[in-house]
């Protein structure tokens, strides 16, 4: 008899949490967002409208701090100050989405995921989206009086500069280069890397290898900029310059 009544109290429990939790809202997002560089990201945290009785009287996005919400009237708060990436949110029919312009490598990654947060009277659950930054990089190469040069701008993860003169690698050749790195706002990175060549024709070219995947993220031809042309260029056009001055000069005499 004593096994029959806790089976039956146990049983009735078990039907009353079952029932309850049924009545509970829940939050939709996607687990994981592979965002590419300089495109928006959007982030959305979706309610189920059909739960019936439900009352939203709080829904939010944050990333350690708050970044926007919307109360039980429907009016939004955007707090811009608390994320260095350019953002906005719009709230529509129990979605709230959070639109990044593009995000930035510090709000990424390893980062804290991004939280959105429901208080209602069925309720108070939280769902959380990670956003990871894909790897990229812009190149530019140029030839100067000192030698080939590549500078990499809004570059990420870290990477490793390889030089070419044609297909053959120079990298752990005699030839010397240098290389720095500046982390900008934001957490790009600017890569600038000089070429000590000595008797080497163009060309040459450029590639960045990603420290993560080991591939190469972007690489560049190095280009004689304009108006910029090597010393022995300008030594030569000075030289042609003076002998057809003398030559106008005896042919007038």
């Amino acid at each position: 008899m004593m096994g029959f009544t806790t089976l039956h109290i146990l049983f009735c429990l078990l039907t009353v949490f079952t029932l309850t939790t049924q009545d509970l809202a829940k939050l939709h997002v996607s687990s994981k967002i592979n965002a590419e560089c300089g495109k928006q990201v959007i982030l959305n945290c979706n309610v189920s409208l059909s739960l019936e009785g439900l009352s939203i009287r709080h829904m939010g996005w944050s990333h350690n701090k708050s970044l926007c919400s919307v109360g039980s009237t429907g009016h939004m708060t955007i707090n811009h100050n608390n994320s260095i990436s350019d953002f906005h949110c719009e709230y529509k029919n129990g979605q709230l989405s959070l639109i990044f312009k593009e995000v930035q490598p510090l709000e990424t990654g390893h980062s804290t995921p991004y939280m959105c947060k429901l208080h209602s009277n069925k309720g108070v659950p939280h769902a959380v989206t990670k956003v990871e930054l894909q790897e990229c990089g812009l190149a530019e190469g140029v030839l100067t009086n000192d030698g080939p040069s590549c500078t990499f701008r809004r570059v990420y993860p870290d990477g490793d500069v390889h030089w070419f003169h044609s297909s053959l690698n120079l990298s752990n050749g005699p030839l010397m280069y240098k290389t720095t790195k500046r982390v900008e706002k934001g957490g790009f990175l600017t890569i600038h890397s000089h070429l000590e060549s000595k008797g080497l024709d163009l060309p040459f070219s450029c590639s960045l290898k990603s420290t993560r995947s080991g591939r190469f993220i972007a690489n560049t031809e190095v280009v004689v900029r304009a108006g910029a042309g090597s010393l022995g260029d300008l030594r030569t056009v000075l030289c042609f310059s003076i002998l057809l001055a003398v030559s106008l000069t005896k042919l007038i005499c």
